[in-house]
């Protein structure tokens, strides 16, 4: 697993602006480089017993690791944003989302680089088995089992002209299902990212908030042609130019992502619901603090 970087030691300089050059003399921007040693804030409410009594209190998880482990993922993340693309949770593995972040503090890295890097991992049996393991996982991807196969095969055919449109409707039906949309609402990303702070999941509540802005440039309502990859003007017919197999590739990854949302809301929940926390006043203990957690 992936380790965090340390994390920066306090400065007495103020932050710079994510636009600026970084501080440290790279050349590069601040989002892309040092601002992955900064210290994001992260408090958590949880009931502790006091006296035998319960309680509500305010946990700093600031410096727990997975939110340390987030922090070190944004320059990665933010430079697939602003480059149209996402950071695909299955789409690398530990040692290339490493190697990118290290191109990338460089000014070395570019949009190909990434796609590249996607194309290597992209092969058709383990694609498969992951859209026939979400099928066996989630109705609301079961009642689409034989329309989205057909898709993945007519893209590992070559069949992009047939792929991508279908691609398209299925992600625009799986967003509506897990958002509960009506038909007459726009499509937007609805994954949640209200739930992963009090799992202490900032790394999944940051890609859900990179992925609803992902989709979002993806639906945005576009009707002139040479949008890219843009659901309306490919759908309605104002963009023919949109056959590439990287375009068909960011969609069956968009669409294997819900599945993995899906599963970590599934399979997680509130962290300090599954432990015992209790109170300890300074009186009671030799902690030199007012009070104290214990376990």
């Amino acid at each position: 697993m992936k380790t965090p970087p340390a994390s920066a030691t306090p400065s007495s300089q103020p932050k710079p602006s994510r636009n600026q050059p970084c501080p440290c003399g790279s050349g590069v921007k601040y989002k892309y480089c040092c601002i992955d040693k900064e210290v994001r804030p992260q408090h958590v409410m949880a009931t502790a017993m006091h006296k035998g009594k319960p309680r509500q209190v305010q946990v700093d998880a600031s410096k727990d690791w997975l939110n340390i482990l987030a922090t070190s993922e944004l320059p990665l993340k933010l430079f697939c944003k602003d480059n149209g693309l996402y950071l695909f949770g299955l789409g690398l593995t530990v040692g290339q989302q490493e190697a990118l972040t290290q191109q990338l503090k460089q000014g070395k890295l570019t949009r190909e680089d990434v796609l590249a890097t996607y194309r290597e991992h992209f092969r058709q049996e383990p694609i498969m088995s992951l859209l026939a393991r979400a099928c066996e996982e989630q109705p609301i991807f079961e009642k689409r089992r034989a329309v989205l196969t057909d898709a993945f095969e007519a893209h590992f055919s070559g069949k992009y002209t047939l792929s991508i449109p279908v691609l398209f409707t299925q992600l625009e039906g799986l967003l509506r299902d897990v958002g509960k949309l009506k038909n007459s609402d726009n499509v937007k990303g609805t994954i949640r990212n209200d739930i992963w702070n009090d799992r202490l999941l900032r790394p999944i509540e940051d890609d859900a908030t990179f992925f609803n802005a992902f989709v979002h440039k993806l639906f945005e309502g576009s009707k002139g042609s040479g949008q890219g990859l843009n659901r309306n003007p490919i759908l309605h017919g104002f963009e023919v130019d949109y056959t590439s197999a990287d375009n068909s590739m960011l969609l069956m990854h968009s669409i294997l992502e819900i599945r993995l949302f899906l599963w970590w809301e599934g399979r997680t929940g509130n962290f300090f619901d599954k432990i015992k926390l209790t109170i300890v006043d300074e009186k009671d203990s030799d902690s030199p603090s007012e009070s104290a957690l214990n376990q």
